[in-house]
């Protein structure tokens, strides 16, 4: 929140309490107001810090990648644990002591159909309780801090991905189903909505606004990088060890970012208030009250149409994330009749292919597009205008990527048509930009929060529908095995039919707010 005229608010070495607000102000010198929250964020106040914007986001897109490494070598183990454990029960061999058996035996449409659901489930169930736990993490986070909130997330997932773990070395005793009781672990911390809120807000306040879609970029394809890389290295350690060191791999990994997240330093800002100098009477009333009123305020960041369309977008556009992780692999190890162990170089391919897109092609493409010596007819005036156009453009191209994984019929085929959608999927990170321009400074942590409860909330259909379209396709065989890809390039196309309807802010709220509130520290 901005500062008011007359606080007593210094930079630099000022003392703040947890009752700075969720966002820092980033000055044109590059300095920036730190905040320090109390609690287990207090706890981290030794550790050494970066300062430098540039090393921050570097430090954020590090603990991103840290963080989805762990997803890819869960997927990876977990498919193959689980899809071992219903292939014993399909034969009657659940007590046998014997090595897992053979993967061949277990590529049956009944099996296949089975474990599509068991995980389809267990995503819902994660996207339900993310739903529930995310925005009251999300105000948590405005009054103790985006780094403890981010900390608390991840070893509640940590505790989640434990509860698995233990389902499947026991699967004598628990029936695999059970693991549809570890989302309730998400409730400590919100889950990914609220870590991925807290890691977006932590960035965005250290770049400038022209710089904002390029961190978007170079965070979301960090997340990319960890998710679709690690499936080959967790490839090679199956290979040879089984299973189960991945998945022990992915809790450890699932708990260091906990500890990594201090290594930044806190963008809360203090300010003083009368408000905030009284005393709270701390009554569950006054609680419901303030939780009711803050619920009010997240929900008048999404009163422009376009903000709801905005909305409607975020909803979609998981099914194009989806379909490219733990589905994936079980998909591609059906369709071409290739082991679970092999099938993340698929998916690394992939991450390769993004991460050219989004660190590399993407952002020198669009920095040239807005330089004087390009054609006329190729050049954009400025950053906004060009940011809608490949926020609209990339939604094609990613109809067109998913259409290709669907009638693919080869490898090669599968993995061109990755390469195209890593085109496609690079667009959110534009979209994410435009949607900053609708709300002032002190909303944007909220309305990301809001954007991932939109996405994760979409989870609750996206993962069983992608389930029912494999089963349905195995069914009908053929070419109509690719159909949940056919499905999402049909959504892919609703996504582009809405882009059209978006439109830019007559003035962005965050430069109006800036020149009102901030007018002594501009140069």
């Amino acid at each position: 929140m901005a500062a008011q005229p007359g606080t007593d608010e210094r930079y630099g070495d000022e003392e703040i309490n947890e009752q700075t607000p969720f966002l820092r102000r980033t000055h044109s010198d590059g300095s920036s107001t730190l905040g320090k929250a109390p609690s287990i964020a207090s706890s981290g106040d030794a550790v050494p810090k970066a300062r430098n914007p540039n090393s921050i986001v570097a430090i954020l897109c590090l603990v991103i990648f840290v963080a989805s490494a762990a997803g890819g070598f869960q997927s990876m183990s977990t498919t193959r644990i689980f899809e071992d454990i219903l292939c014993r029960q399909y034969y009657d061999q659940l007590r046998s002591s014997d090595e897992p058996i053979s993967e061949d035996m277990c590529k049956v449409d009944a099996i296949q159909s089975k474990l599509a659901y068991l995980f389809a489930i267990l995503a819902s169930l994660n996207a339900g309780v993310s739903v529930l736990a995310a925005l009251p993490w999300g105000i948590a986070a405005d009054k103790i801090g985006r780094r403890p909130v981010f900390a608390m997330g991840m070893i509640g997932m940590s505790i989640a991905v434990l509860c698995i773990l233990i389902v499947g070395w026991f699967r004598q005793t628990f029936p695999p189903q059970l693991i549809w009781l570890s989302p309730i672990f998400y409730l400590l911390g919100g889950g990914d909505p609220a870590v991925t809120a807290a890691i977006m807000s932590l960035a965005i306040d250290v770049v400038p606004e022209s710089q904002r879609s390029a961190v978007f970029l170079r965070i979301h394809g960090s997340s990319m990088i960890g998710n679709l890389i690690s499936p080959a290295l967790a490839s090679i350690v199956m290979s040879s060890t089984g299973p189960w060191p991945p998945l022990f791999i992915a809790l450890v990994l699932t708990a260091v970012p906990a500890a990594m997240i201090y290594l930044v330093p806190e963008s809360l800002k203090h300010k003083r208030s009368e408000d905030n100098s009284q005393p709270d009477g701390g009554t569950l009333k006054t609680f419901a009250t303030k939780s009711l009123g803050e619920l009010k305020q997240s929900a008048k960041i999404f009163s422009s149409p376009s903000m709801i369309i905005m909305l409607l977008i975020s909803t979609l556009q998981l099914a194009l994330i989806l379909c490219t992780y733990q589905f994936m692999g079980q998909f591609t190890s059906k369709r071409y009749h290739i082991p679970l162990a092999e099938t993340g170089y698929i998916q690394s391919a992939y991450g390769v292919a993004y991460v050219s897109v989004s660190f590399f092609i993407m952002p020198f493409i669009a920095s040239e597009l807005l330089k004087p010596r390009t054609p006329a007819f190729l050049r954009f005036d400025d950053d906004k205008q060009r940011d809608m156009f490949f926020a609209r453009s990339a939604s094609l191209v990613a109809m067109v990527g998913t259409f290709i994984l669907g009638v693919s019929g080869t490898i090669p085929g599968f993995v061109f048509g990755l390469v195209v959608l890593a085109f496609g999927v690079a667009g959110e990170g534009f979209l994410r930009s435009i949607a900053t321009l609708y709300v002032s400074a002190e909303q944007r942590s909220r309305l990301f929060t809001m954007l991932a409860l939109a996405a994760i909330a979409s989870n609750l259909w996206v993962s069983p529908a992608l389930a029912a379209l494999f089963s349905l396709g195995m069914r009908l065989g053929g070419t109509w095995i690719g159909l949940p890809y056919f499905g999402v390039s049909g959504l892919c196309v609703i996504i582009f039919v809405l882009a059209l309807f978006l439109r830019l802010p007559p003035t962005p709220k965050v430069d109006a707010e800036s020149d009102s509130d901030e007018g002594p520290d501009e140069e």
